[in-house]
């Protein structure tokens, strides 16, 4: 693994577990076994290490998207895959990571926002259209409109005034979130696929 690599693996898995804001340099590279020489040689401040581990990210989450596009038979497992995606990555992120990247790194937190309001939002949107295509969704919605509710959703689920981390699993939130949006988009067709896909991955809104 290059250095670059073992460097932006090792931040991510300890924003991840304790925030971003908890997490120093120094942190980082005790963690790595690294000296802060070398670590500062490729990432001269925490706000390009911050950049480049959501560029990464982001870049992922891009070619998952795809993937999900190309691999599901329909619509509605393309969601429920995306489902099994948000309970996974979410089961192991720190509540507090996106709040710290909104207060404290303002180009990654407009890097975030670019990719929520173009990328996820064309995945949103091509979804309900295939969709309401192939008979599964209702023909009545607005797909602009729902697609801008489903942004918003994402990082509503973020909101401790709303749910507070003491009483709410950010995984499990997000995963209802999703499941709401899916069954008031889908049709009486769609109801019966969601149940028979739910089923067999195993996927409950409780979790």
């Amino acid at each position: 693994m290059k250095v670059q690599e073992q460097i932006l693996k090792g931040a991510e898995d300890l924003f991840f577990r304790y925030g971003i804001k908890a997490i120093t340099m120094d942190d980082i590279a005790k963690h790595l076994g690294m000296s802060k020489r070398t670590l500062y040689e490729n990432y001269p401040t925490k706000d390009e290490l911050v950049e480049a581990i959501l560029k990464a990210h982001l870049e992922k989450s891009k070619e998952d998207c795809l993937q999900f596009a190309t691999k599901a038979k329909n619509a509605i497992e393309e969601i429920i895959m995306t489902m099994l995606q948000v309970r996974a990555v979410f089961n192991t992120m720190n509540p507090r990571l996106l709040n710290d990247l909104k207060k404290f790194h303002p180009q990654a937190w407009k890097g975030f926002q670019d990719f929520k309001h173009h990328v996820i939002m064309k995945a949103i949107i091509d979804n309900m259209k295939l969709g309401i295509k192939q008979g599964v969704y209702r023909e009545d919605i607005d797909v602009n409109i729902l697609a801008r509710l489903r942004i918003e959703e994402i990082e509503l689920a973020w909101n401790p005034e709303i749910y507070p981390p003491s009483s709410y699993d950010l995984s499990k939130v997000q995963v209802s979130l999703l499941d709401h949006f899916l069954y008031g988009i889908a049709n009486a067709k769609g109801h019966k696929l969601i149940e028979s896909y739910k089923k067999k991955q195993n996927i409950t809104v409780t979790l």
